[in-house]
């Protein structure tokens, strides 16, 4: 089997704007997009980390936990590899002419994400004002790989997953400026706020003309630009020490929902024999940046210009709930008024309990403009005579709310200087199988992680400042993705054209029935593009610095 790449690197493909949008939720407990969890101690303890809170990252996993932490910066990065691999299977309704898919019972070659190295950075600071008052700055985004590439083609023909994705890049940020304070003895109230914004780019592909028989060859591959420069958010947090050996935490985060903008470009004949050899002689472009939407005809002009793609996403609430045992050594706090885990214990435990409400992603909507009486398309397709961009291109995803357990913990085998630590976690699966894509792996998941720091001390005495090295690994087991029965339901295809038969076409949003079925949803085809098997695999390495002023 031979799998390659052709045309534009950059795009987002309305057909899978939910993939690359859900990368921008910058939640940290049982979400659908991401694992457990961004920074060093974080992922090496399995994301058992909101009762401990002991570094700058605390800004925005607890900011309670900033009240009573040094004055400290910290850099660090994940390098994240996540790979994803996909055996399609031809729905029992599809009349489309796949050559991938003759004489082989249906099924698909087996396709694969490039295995590719995902940086990941998080900077974070912590300013001391008193023993009871911290302030924190934190930038760092979803702890998950923002960068997916896919097969264009498999041997020299239109690739089984093009309808789900093809590439998927983006620019995520997710400032933070948070407070803890002490309000009584052990008891810290800390929050913080996001200011997101985000840079994304997707590409997938769609099914120029609805109709019977169609062939690969006539596919669309679509390019979707999306922006959005304020995803405003909050995350509040509780910390109490009853006595000490024991930390009670409490997380809770809210967000406004993803709201972007962009520009939707289009290629046709972008899926031939010819491209996938090198000859893009024919492809026809289009984009709906331009006023004439790229396809050089005046009579159209005005219809498109920037802007003109619109994107929705509800991102879920999120919440945890930790306790955490710690053994201080003897003596007690090497420094008074100052949460120093390293310094004052000689190891600790902790068990999360975590809570997204994935269920809130039932659809993500993608709009477009249309006509307000029919709903049909208005926006041309270069190349594609009678094709237009469907004016709602809602993607349903069907998630569904997740719960999830964390332990970990450290031990300090050498006091102030070196620390172990190892962890794991549990997520219960957000996925129905209706709706599976290779976008993210919401399926079950179990996640395994180990780790250390290493100190040096610049000076002798007690509140001398301190360097720390730190390291974590972590590998997450995904659960299989299975609906593999041709009969089964799934996610169609998005298409060019309103119905299949083209009689069916009525206003609104759905088509006519059909002999005595529900009319389906316009702009989609009869069957569904998802069927078969996904697999997932995660692996990450974070390395990084601190330095305790």
């Amino acid at each position: 089997m031979r799998a390659c790449r052709r045309g534009s690197s950059a795009g987002l493909a309305f057909a899978g704007a939910a993939s690359i949008l859900l990368h921008a939720q910058a939640a940290r407990a049982s979400n659908v997009t991401e694992f457990p969890d961004n920074g060093s101690e974080q992922l090496a303890r399995g994301g058992a980390w909101v009762a401990r809170a002991s570094d700058p990252l605390a800004t925005f996993f607890n900011p309670a936990g900033l009240a009573g932490q040094d004055t400290k910066l910290t850099l660090q990065a994940s390098a994240i590899v996540h790979h994803t691999c996909f055996t399609r299977v031809k729905a029992a309704g599809d009349t489309s002419t796949e050559p991938l898919a003759a004489g082989s019972g249906g099924a698909f070659p087996r396709v694969c994400n490039d295995v590719e190295v995902n940086p990941n950075p998080q900077l974070a600071g912590t300013l001391r004002i008193s023993d009871r008052l911290g302030v924190g700055l934190a930038l760092l985004g979803p702890s998950a790989a923002g960068e997916s590439n896919w097969p264009d083609f498999v041997n020299d023909q239109a690739s089984p997953n093009r309808y789900m994705l093809l590439r998927r890049h983006g620019v995520l940020a997710f400032p933070s400026l948070g407070v803890g304070f002490e309000v009584i003895p052990g008891l810290r109230l800390g929050a913080s706020f996001q200011w997101g914004f985000a840079d994304l780019k997707l590409a997938s592909a769609s099914v120029a003309l609805n109709v019977d028989s169609a062939t690969p060859v006539n596919d669309v591959r679509t390019n979707l630009q999306l922006k959005d420069y304020f995803i405003p958010g909050g995350t509040f947090g509780a910390l109490y020490s009853p006595n000490e050996r024991l930390d009670l935490a409490a997380w809770y985060r809210v967000s406004d929902s993803v709201r972007a903008s962009g520009d939707l470009g289009t290629a046709a004949n972008y899926f031939t024999p010819a491209n996938a050899r090198g000859d893009a002689s024919r492809i026809i472009y289009g984009d709906t940046f331009f006023g004439d939407c790229g396809t050089g005809n005046k009579a159209v002009e005005g219809t498109c210009g920037p802007g003109k793609a619109a994107v929705t996403l509800a991102i879920p609430m999120e919440a945890k709930l930790g306790v955490r045992y710690h053994a201080p050594l003897a003596g007690g706090p090497s420094r008074k008024g100052h949460r120093d885990p390293m310094a004052d214990d000689l190891f600790d435990a902790e068990l999360d309990l975590t809570w997204a409400n994935n269920s809130a992603i039932d659809s993500i909507q993608v709009r477009f403009p249309s006509d307000a009486k029919t709903g049909d398309a208005i926006i041309p397709v270069s190349g594609i005579p009678g094709g237009g961009i469907p004016g709602n291109a809602d993607q349903k995803r069907g998630y569904r709310d997740v719960i999830g357990v964390r332990l970990g913990g450290d031990f300090n085998v050498i006091r102030d200087r070196l620390a172990l630590r190892g962890g794991g976690f549990f997520e219960s699966s957000a996925q129905d199988k209706q709706y599976q894509n290779i976008d993210f792996a919401a399926a079950s998941r179990l996640g395994l992680a180990l780790g250390a720091t290493f100190r040096v001390r610049t000076g002798s005495a007690a509140d001398a400042g301190a360097l720390d090295f730190m390291v974590g690994y972590g590998h997450v087991f995904v659960a299989d993705m299975t609906n593999s029965d041709p009969r089964a339901a799934g996610v169609p295809a998005v298409a060019g054209t309103a119905c299949n038969p083209a009689t069916s076409n009525q206003p609104g949003d759905l088509c006519g029935s059909v002999n005595g079925a529900a009319g389906r949803t316009k702009y989609q085809t009869n069957w569904p593009v998802n069927l078969g098997t996904i697999t997932n695999a995660i692996n990450v390495l974070n390395v990084g610095v601190s330095y305790r002023f």
